[in-house]
């Protein structure tokens, strides 16, 4: 990892540790890692972090990789988005995991990716297709995690809300002796998702909604929709998938209808926001093109 700042007015005598946190948003932790696997110079010459800087000093980081720089593999299945030598952006499919667990062990998107250690700043349901985040270091991990992202849905849901769009607020929280489950409860976190009415589908009694989200809680948007009453198609924990209710639109897709279809986020060194769209998957465009057919039958 290679970072540039120079020292600005405001910054005059203070500690370089101090410059670079508040001014790169680096993590403690990370300082201590260049102090001790890493070299801070100022000016082109050796610097402790505890030491002073000064208006207009150059300050550059080195911190080397000690399993070596980050290579990528290029997977058919994983589209690329987005890729720098900071970060990258990906198109994760259906039936994957993005790390390993302790169910799954092996096969998620950081090892089809890499041998080495990636860092996903965001984290999709194994089902959940769409865009994913993933920093190449620490350092742009902590930067990326510390700021506001965009982060916008697209969703099959059952039925038809009451107005074109809105807000959901309703605070989320694990179901009692459930490490996965979670559920609307009052002394939960709160969540909140705005959503959109895209499409109707009158003759199926199925709607496209696009969803953004203003927090990020576990499952938000699938517990959103199961909240107001309107849940995902093909969601077997919160929908009617796994019910004697599911109907044929559920059986069509075997998943979770829910697609990560857009990212927006601030680069963790350049500062330029970035926003990338992930295509729809093939088994939402086939369901599009039914539920339409079935509106004209």
């Amino acid at each position: 990892m290679y970072l540039k700042h120079i020292v600005n007015e405001i910054d005059q005598d203070r500690k370089a540790a101090d410059v670079l946190v508040e001014r790169t948003g680096m993590s403690r932790l990370m300082v201590k890692k260049i102090r001790l696997h890493g070299q801070l110079l100022v000016n082109g010459q050796p610097h402790r972090m505890i030491d002073p800087v000064h208006s207009g000093d150059v300050m550059e980081i080195n911190l080397a990789n000690r399993e070596g720089p980050v290579h990528l593999r290029r997977h058919p299945d994983i589209p690329v988005l987005f890729q720098d030598e900071w970060l990258i952006v990906v198109s994760k499919p259906a039936d994957l995991v993005i790390h390993p667990t302790y169910l799954h062990h092996q096969g998620s998107l950081t090892d089809r990716l890499s041998d080495q250690p990636l860092h996903p700043v965001l984290r999709l349901d194994r089902d959940t297709t769409g865009a994913v985040l993933i920093a190449l270091n620490g350092h742009a991990h902590h930067v990326l995690s510390s700021h506001p992202m965009k982060k916008e849905y697209l969703g099959l849901i059952h039925g038809r809300m009451r107005q074109t769009h809105g807000l959901i607020q309703a605070p989320l929280g694990r179901v009692d002796n459930s490490l996965i489950l979670r559920q609307f409860r009052e002394d939960g976190a709160m969540a909140m998702t705005m959503w959109q009415e895209v499409r109707w589908f009158p003759a199926a009694s199925v709607s496209l909604v696009r969803f953004r989200l203003l927090s990020g809680r576990t499952h938000q948007i699938r517990v959103h929709c199961q909240t107001v009453g309107h849940p995902l198609l093909g969601d077997g924990l919160y929908g009617l998938a796994e019910t004697d209710r599911a109907t044929v639109w559920d059986h069509k897709i075997g998943r979770q209808a829910l697609h990560a279809a857009r990212l927006g986020f601030e680069h963790p060194l350049t500062h330029q926001w970035i926003e990338r769209t992930a295509p729809l998957p093939d088994d939402m465009r086939l369901l599009l093109r039914q539920l339409s057919q079935k509106n004209t039958d």
